[in-house]
């Protein structure tokens, strides 16, 4: 039997008798009568997809199954009102089964777009865009790229109410578009359902499409086209369809619902508390209080904190939803999923409000079958027998219950109330992809190679994305730019309040990329990865692995350049050593063995213990003092400031200095000042005092301290300057010997004194004159004993009166005259003696110089404690001879200059107020 024959067969039959009809798709054409529907079950729901399965014959046993592949298809059910109810969606399966020679069996597969979209699977990046918006590019590209769903797919965006937030990075990771999309609704408490036809009545309305309904307000889906259905039983006298069985049902569910975010923005946790409002009755009240839904979400999983307290009411509200629902049995084949029906005729529902008895269908469960002659349904049953797919797919159930009741057409639905919120299940715990590590490589704007924000984050490209897949955004996700990600922070061992660690990846790194509580929207760089185009570090540019394996550290690298700095840790057995340095300068601190730069796990000796060098300046600067010192304390014991050798010789040489002053006293000897070398070693001897090793006192003086047990040298090619602003003790046991190679020159504003106890003083020139003069006063030699001029040549006293006395005698020479006294004898001896004519002698003339000396200075004011400069401060100061100066104290602390008629006089600073 061909088609035209089975056609003609069924020509007896009415089309109001043929329940099921179906329509194909194909190119330009639509093919009602190629395929004849035997049987038809399947199912649909919202927040899910629809799938019905059909059990079709056909008069040729030729068909192409890939000429069925992907053909939309619209499957009509004619209605109790003579009306069609359609379900529209593709092809996405085709079977052929026995055929007879005559009638030959086939199955189709009905899927929604959306559900064969599970099939293109992707990973990409989204930029400031909401779930509509992303909604909206996916639906675009698949219409553009898909002729099929360009011509029979839509969607219908009229049921949605409100805002919803922009979100700075979206990734759809490794998912298909399909579970993709239904993450993002469920997450923002999105509905979605199929219905056939397209979202606007101008399109094409003779093409079989369907369109999603994405909708968040149960209130704004349509009634039914059944209106009012009653519930009774169901017999084949009823002139309209009835819902013949309704069970409600109730679910114990929460009583309430916390929800914390952490918000690394704020430093605090987003949170979300939402009581039930629901009744579960006296018993489930109390026991839902103890049952509290509490999960921890991914880090700033809101927009704000208002925006995560609606995103945990929509948790609690799938509670709600979940709490109460109604489950019925019926022959309504106007039904479907989201719309509303109004209920009557049952006992406990019209016991309700009218508002009450209104229902929204969320899952609808359909097997119905054809009505054709006997004869022709037995040979197909038969041959429908052979292929066993009815016991494979379809629910022995619900046929056990249309065969019971003598229907062709049987559905099972669920519903909820209208007034109650329809929300879709959304569980981090399962809904998210879980995302593994994965290497990306970080990227920045042209020109930068370090690119990060105020937070120390930075932007990366995962290598995965491509390029057409972001044509939407201008390539912005795969375009190697800083447009490819959000701000992504950067794991650190150490993150606290401005301090810690930070070592930024650079533009063009690998990095890892971890994905914070498994969302790909939260990505987190964990560590970064060396590879043959990012090989390990060679330390001071010499060397490589493995040769160099025992050196370890850190090495960074001038931006825009080629030096670097380094930490360079080396532990080669029996050499180990650490080096911190910059190749500015080659400036480096070299601790331990140290060695040349090692090359295959070997370098060259240059010396043992610690070097800090460098090509430019070095300062050791100490605000509390600083210790030099040579003297050993073996395996790092005492303390920081151990200086027990220097201050035992500094007490014995101001033991030495205190009894050198006393003999120079009884000698008629200059006194000494010892007062600043007292107080200079009370300095050192408190040293430590108020510090960790000794708490009580007052020390940390900035003095410096130079020791060293077997000497100290101190050599310059050129100039050594020693000078202080007040006081120099030089200061030695044994000997202080001065030698100088050309003059030794020492120039005094006020006096010399020079003392010495036991072995007198020598004063010798080898060769040139001795000169000895005072130009103000007198020259005074005394001795204990006698006083012996002698010269090889002569001795020459000049002046104009000479005056030699003796015990007993006197001469006195001068003006002309010689006066010689005597108590004794005076005696001259002479071998001749000539008495002649007056003569006279002229003494050489001395003119000595006068000279007064003027000095002015300037000081800085420092505030005691804090040491810091006291800037516009105003002063008095008064010097030793009696002058006073008053003014103010510039930016850096510093007086104006201030002169005095005694050079280096002392002076005195008082602090004014203003």
């Amino acid at each position: 039997m061909n088609l035209k024959d089975l056609l003609q067969w069924a020509s007896g039959l009415s089309e109001a008798n043929r329940p099921i009809r179906v329509r194909l798709y194909q190119e330009k054409d639509v093919l009602d009568d190629v395929l004849l529907v035997k049987r038809v079950t399947g199912s649909e729901a919202l927040c899910g997809g629809l799938e019905y399965r059909l059990l079709c014959v056909s008069g040729r046993a030729d068909l192409p199954l890939k000429e069925l592949i992907a053909l939309p298809l619209e499957l009509q059910f004619v209605t109790d009102s003579g009306k069609m109810r359609a379900v529209c969606g593709i092809v996405a399966q085709a079977a052929a089964g026995q055929s007879d020679g005559g009638l030959a069996t086939y199955e189709l597969v009905l899927r929604d777009a959306l559900a064969l979209m599970e099939q293109r699977t992707s990973t990409r990046v989204f930029r400031n865009m909401n779930e509509l918006d992303i909604t909206q590019v996916i639906v675009d590209e698949w219409r553009q790229k898909n002729p099929v769903l360009a011509r029979a797919f839509d969607v219908d965006w009229s049921h949605l109410k409100g805002s919803f937030p922009a979100r700075e990075f979206t990734m759809q990771h490794n998912e298909s578009d399909a579970d993709f999309l239904r993450r993002l609704w469920k997450r923002r408490g999105i509905a979605w359902f199929m219905r056939p036809g397209f979202a606007s009545e101008s399109q094409g309305e003779d093409m079989p499409a369907h369109t999603l309904v994405l909708f968040n307000d149960g209130f704004t889906l349509p009634q039914n086209a059944s209106g009012v259905v009653r519930y009774h039983r169901d017999d084949g006298t009823e002139q309209s369809d009835t819902i013949f069985a309704w069970s409600p049902v109730r679910k114990l569910v929460p009583g309430n619902l916390n929800r914390l975010s952490w918000d690394y923005l704020q430093g605090r946790p987003m949170t979300a508390n939402t009581p039930s409002c629901i009744d579960q009755g006296a018993t489930g009240n109390r026991f839902a209080l103890g049952l509290d839904d509490y999960l921890i979400d991914v880090p700033h999983a809101g927009e704000d904190g208002d925006d995560y307290r609606e995103l945990g009411e929509l948790r609690m509200k799938r509670h709600e939803y979940e709490s109460k629902c109604f489950y019925g049995e019926g022959s309504v084949r106007a039904l479907c999923i989201g719309e509303w029906i109004a209920l009557s005729g049952h006992p406990d529902i019209d016991t309700h409000s009218p508002q009450e008895r209104e229902f929204v269908i969320t899952r609808l469960e359909v097997d119905a079958e054809n009505n054709l002659p006997k004869a022709l349904d037995d040979r197909i049953q038969r041959l429908f027998a052979l292929n066993r797919w009815h016991e494979a797919q379809f629910d022995s159930a619900l046929r056990q219950a249309s065969d019971q009741r003598g229907m062709r057409y049987t559905n099972r639905f669920a519903c909820v109330r209208r007034s109650v919120p329809i929300v879709p299940a959304f569980d981090p715990r399962t809904d998210l992809p879980r995302p593994q590590l994965q290497s990306a490589i970080v990227v920045g704007p042209p020109g930068e190679e370090v690119h990060c924000d105020e937070y120390g984050r930075v932007k990366v490209r995962f290598p995965g994305t491509r390029v057409e897949d972001h044509e939407h955004a201008q390539g912005a996700g795969a375009s190697g730019s800083d447009r490819d990600s959000a701000w992504i922070r950067v794991a650190s061992t150490w993150a606290s309040n401005q301090w810690g660690t930070i070592t930024l990846p650079r533009v063009g790194d690998e990095v890892l990329v971890g994905f914070l509580g498994g969302d790909p929207d939260k990505p987190i760089i964990v560590g970064q990865v060396y590879g043959r185009t990012a090989p390990p570090p060679a330390f001071s540019h010499a060397g490589a692995l493995p040769g160099n394996r025992y050196v370890a550290g850190i090495k960074s690298k001038e931006v825009g350049g080629n030096r670097y700095n380094q930490l360079r840790l080396d532990d080669t057995p029996d050499q180990i050593n650490a080096q911190l340095s910059s190749q500015y300068g080659h400036s480096e601190l070299n601790l331990g063995w140290l060695t040349h730069p090692r090359k295959d796990g070997k370098g060259e000796a240059r010396g043992e213990g610690a070097e800090l060098r460098s090509d430019h300046a070095v300062a050791l600067r100490g605000a509390q003092g600083v210790l030099i010192s040579a003297a050993a304390r073996q395996n790092a014991s005492g303390k920081q400031l151990d200086r027990s050798e220097l201050l035992g010789l500094a007490e014995a040489l101001q033991g030495l200095q205190k009894q050198l002053a006393e003999l120079a006293s009884t000698h008629h000897a200059d006194s000494t000042d010892d007062g600043e070398l007292e107080q200079l070693i009370g300095y050192l001897k408190q040293w430590e005092a108020g510090s960790n090793t000794e708490k009580d006192g007052a020390g940390g003086q900035p003095v410096v301290a130079l020791s060293a047990p077997a000497g100290v040298a101190m050599t310059s090619q050129d100039n050594i300057a020693i000078g202080a602003q007040t006081h120099i003790d030089v200061l030695s046991i044994g000997n202080t010997q001065l030698s100088v190679g050309r003059k030794l020159l020492a120039r005094v504003s006020e006096s010399i004194s020079l003392f010495a106890h036991r072995l007198g003083i020598k004063l010798i020139a080898a060769s040139g004159k001795l000169e000895l003069q005072t130009h103000g006063d007198d020259i005074e030699v005394t001795s204990s004993k006698r006083i012996v001029l002698t010269a090889t040549d002569e001795i020459v006293l000049q002046a104009p009166k000479i005056r030699i006395v003796a015990h007993g005698a006197q001469v006195d020479i001068g003006a002309g005259v010689i006066t010689q006294q005597s108590s004794g004898e005076h005696t001259i001896k002479s071998s001749k003696f000539a008495h002649i004519g007056p003569g006279g002698g002229s003494p050489a003339a001395v003119t000595s110089p006068k000279s007064e000396a003027q000095h002015d200075q300037q000081t800085v004011l420092r505030w005691i404690g804090t040491d810091e400069p006291m800037k516009n401060q105003r002063y008095r100061i008064t010097t030793e001879d009696g002058r006073t100066f008053e003014g103010r104290t510039d930016a850096n602390g510093l007086t104006e200059r201030f002169s005095s008629a005694i050079s280096f006089g002392r002076y005195s600073i008082e602090a004014l107020d203003d």
